[in-house]
C-alpha cells in the first residue's frame, strides 16, 4: 500500500526552517511543500512492478486495473466491453489510434462513458475501447491520476 502525507512542519523565517524535534517513539520526520521524483537509473528500473488496482467499473467488479502514469488516456479492451453491459452500439465513434509503450499502433472502435469507483472516489470517466489482448482489465491513464488526488486503500503491486 502506498500513502503520501505531506504536513506543514515549522514556519519558515528568513530562508529557515524549524522543524519539531522527534520524541522517542516517533521517527524523524523532515517536512516539505513538495515532492520530486527523479526518474531511476537502470538497475532500479528493473525492479519497478506494474501497479494494478481492485476497482468496480459501472458497478461490476475489475481485479486487474492498470495504473499508467505515462498513458495519455483509458483504455477499455474490448472483449470487456461485456463484462460493463455494452455493446458495439453504444461508442461515439472516433478515428483516433493509439500506441501502446512498444509502438504497435492500434485503431480505437470507439468511446463511452463509465462510471469508476475506486476507494472512496466515484468519478466518470471516457474509455477508448481497443482490440487487444492484454494482461489487464482496464488502463487508467494520467488524466485519472490527476482527477483522483487521493491514493486508494486498494492499491497493491
Amino acid at each position: 500500500m502506498a500513502r503520501v502525507s505531506v504536513e506543514e512542519a515549522g514556519k519558515e523565517e528568513l530562508g529557515r526552517v524549524d522543524l519539531p524535534k522527534p520524541t522517542k517513539r516517533e521517527p524523524e520526520r523532515v517536512y516539505i511543500d513538495m515532492m520530486v521524483f527523479s526518474r531511476p537509473n537502470l538497475t532500479l528500473a528493473n525492479h519497478l512492478k506494474p501497479i494494478y488496482v481492485t476497482t468496480h467499473l459501472e458497478g461490476v467488479l475489475f481485479k486487474r486495473v492498470l495504473i499508467d502514469g505515462g498513458a495519455a488516456v483509458k483504455v477499455l479492451p474490448f472483449k470487456q466491453m461485456k463484462r460493463v453491459f455494452r455493446s458495439e452500439e453504444d461508442l461515439i465513434l472516433t478515428d483516433l489510434t493509439v500506441s501502446s509503450f512498444s509502438g504497435t499502433i492500434t485503431k480505437t472502435h470507439g468511446i463511452f462513458h463509465l462510471d469508476v469507483d475506486l476507494g472512496s472516489k466515484k468519478i466518470m470517466s471516457a474509455f477508448f475501447v481497443v482490440d487487444i489482448t492484454s494482461t489487464y482489465g482496464a488502463l487508467l491513464g494520467q488524466d485519472w491520476i490527476h482527477q483522483s488526488l487521493s491514493v486508494p486503500s486498494t492499491l497493491h503491486q
